[in-house]
């Protein structure tokens, strides 16, 4: 796919830097350099902390002259955007391209905002190459680097989710080795940036934006798709699949098109040309989110006293991703073209038929602990109170029948507004973190609501993996980037180093003692500190699974039913705690609650809960014939 692609084309490049932090829709890139880094001559690869410390290290090891790539999602730039700022004016070096691949989400189907990144250009004043394919993807990863060195400026890759996921061919190339060390060599004029440093980096660094901008032709990344009609379509990325698509259906052959590859700076003399040459007296962008091309487009139109009819956002949604109907649906209301009683036909009836389709809400899988936790806050708190929630899987503690979040902004924020609220109402405060946003963007808030002895619970769900995004090792894992044992950071120990009095671990598959911790905590003034501490269900599976397989089934293992003599059909475990594996059967004309084998994971949070000695447990033990 898209990542792996990307992942080639970086080893090609010669990379010996990688950083990332994980995020879909670029998680791929990261692992698959992970899984391949210690069969890699001279390469380092991390998971980081956060983007921050990503595009830090990255920029360290491209100022020694080493190729450096930093992978990320669209909303990681933000977090990335405060060294970025001032790493653009330093540069990088003639040898060692920084690469920035940033993969947005149009539709956010992952993510807490599709935010078009593509405006950060001209915050840090950085060129944007943007894929429409798989195979571009690849290339312009090649040509990222060779920019990137040629211009003395780190590049922005922006593969959207649709590139990232798709499936295509390329061609490879040879593997271009990385040099084993490189030497920093100090330049305060450069690096230090200060007062009349930054000022002077920063005239620089837009001089050397001119300049690329007067030679974007050379790059080989724009190109134009021929056409006799007076309406010309400028578009890039994956909008262009989506336009080219679209005008086949609606039997349009002749409109030219500028497909743009470089995004930002764009030539002002090639746009111009185009319209020009073509006799254009109508144009059409179509891009996906905001009108970040038109915008330039209208600007280049503008300086070079270019009127033409403009059409853009007036047609197409500034607002989740496009599509070929959307697209096609656009250029048809613009080129006054007719789309058929069979089109509306058809459109109607897929309506129709989504509409109709049973919803499938995103929900925790089978033996999650995060559930189990939920589960005890709502049984603790009844729902009185206030819940901050974060990033990462236990957002999904909004769903039914938890409800147990009331914000979702940013990693860490779900304790920064929490925290904010406490000083200032007397209602019951929460908030939930991950392990893995504790990390990332929650020690700081942690400090500064023991600092300011904000009266609220953490609760820090502590899975050991970044489960969402695919499973990467967090500090707390006890697993390197690469794979080899470390030593695990205690997050216990992190914020009792910070000043917090009240902590308690608590294993949520004990679940009534998580409750009465909730119900203690309620109690207690200050800031106090919950650690909902039990292993991401999903790992333990794989590895109970595996061991089956090798052992043929010889383990001890533990199995649960229920009983329907004693189940009451109180419906606790089918609906207060709503977990997956168990199902709700008719059988002889009588309802029958039960739990489904292949999909349970063993975790007994049911017979923790179950009122009424309704869940049975079944221990095997393995006895192993002697010699």
């Amino acid at each position: 796919m898209g990542n792996e692609a990307m992942t080639r084309a970086a080893i090609e490049a010669g990379i010996g830097y990688s950083s990332t932090y994980p995020g879909t829709p670029a998680s791929e890139i990261g692992d698959t350099l992970s899984a391949l880094a210690k069969d890699i001559p001279n390469f380092y690869f991390e998971y980081s902390i956060n983007e921050a410390s990503a595009i830090e290290g990255a920029a360290g090891a491209s100022w020694i002259g080493i190729r450096s790539l930093c992978t990320m999602k669209h909303v990681g730039l933000n977090v990335a955007s405060d060294p970025l700022h001032t790493i653009s004016q330093s540069g990088t070096s003639k040898t060692g391209g920084l690469v920035i691949i940033c993969a947005p989400d149009p539709g956010a189907y992952s993510s807490q905002s599709e935010q078009d990144d593509r405006w950060y250009a001209y915050h840090v004043n950085m060129p944007i190459l943007e894929p429409a394919n798989v195979p571009e993807a690849y290339e312009f990863l090649l040509k990222a680097f060779e920019l990137s060195e040629s211009y003395d400026v780190p590049v922005l890759l922006y593969p959207s989710s649709r590139v990232c996921h798709s499936v295509g061919k390329i061609q490879l190339g040879e593997i271009k080795p990385a040099p084993a060390k490189g030497v920093f060599k100090p330049a305060v004029s450069r690096f230090v940036n200060a007062s009349i440093v930054s000022i002077a980096n920063k005239k620089n660094l837009l001089g050397k934006i001119k300049k690329l901008r007067k030679k974007t032709d050379q790059l080989a990344v724009n190109r134009v798709l021929e056409g006799t009609a007076t309406t010309g379509i400028i578009t890039s990325g994956t909008a262009f699949g989506y336009t080219v698509e679209a005008l086949d259906l609606l039997g349009v052959y002749d409109i030219p098109i500028l497909k743009l590859g470089l995004i930002y700076p764009l030539n002002q003399e090639e746009v111009q040309s185009f319209v020009k040459t073509h006799n254009l007296e109508r144009l059409i962008v179509v891009e996906e989110l905001l009108g970040f091309l038109e915008n330039e487009i209208k600007e280049v139109l503008y300086d070079g006293g270019i009127q033409v009819e403009l059409h853009g956002k007036d047609t197409f949604p500034a607002a989740d991703e496009l599509n070929v109907d959307i697209v096609r649906e656009g250029l048809a209301e613009i080129l006054k073209i007719e789309l058929g009683e069979s089109y509306k036909a058809i459109m109607k009836k897929s309506t129709k038929a989504k509409s109709m389709a049973p919803p499938r809400e995103p929900t925790f899988c089978p033996g999650c602990p995060h559930r189990a936790t939920f589960y005890a806050m709502r049984k603790a708190t009844n729902r009185e109170g206030v819940f901050g929630g974060d990033i990462g899987c236990n957002t999904l503690g909004l769903r039914s029948p938890f409800a147990l979040v009331d914000w979702v902004v940013c990693m860490g924020a779900g304790l920064g507004i929490a925290q904010g609220i406490s000083h200032k109402s007397d209602q019951p405060i929460f908030a939930f973190i991950g392990d893995g946003t504790f990390f990332h963007a929650g020690m700081t808030n942690t400090l500064n609501a023991i600092y300011n002895n904000a009266n609220m619970t953490l609760i820090i769900m502590e899975n050991h993996w970044v489960g969402m995004t695919g499973h990467q090792p967090t500090p707390s894992t006890g697993i390197s980037s690469i794979g080899d044992p470390v030593i695990p950071v205690q997050i216990k120990d992190v914020v009792k180093a910070f000043g917090a009095k009240w902590i308690r671990t608590v294993d949520p598959y004990r679940t009534r003692q998580l409750i009465d911790t909730i119900k203690d905590s309620m109690g207690q003034p200050g800031f106090k500190v919950i650690i909902a501490d039990e292993e991401c269900s999903v790992q333990i599976d794989r590895r109970f699974r595996k061991s089956l397989r090798e052992k043929e089934g010889r383990i001890s293992r533990t199995y649960y039913y229920i009983d329907p003599e004693r189940c009451q059909k109180c419906k606790e475990c089918l609906q207060k705690l709503a977990c997956p594996a168990i199902l709700l059967k008719e059988e002889n004309g009588e309802e029958v609650i039960s739990i489904e084998e292949p999909r349970c994971t063993h975790c007994g949070v049911c017979l923790e809960i179950c009122p009424n000695s309704g869940v049975v447990e079944t221990k095997i033990n393995v006895h192993l014939e002697s010699g």
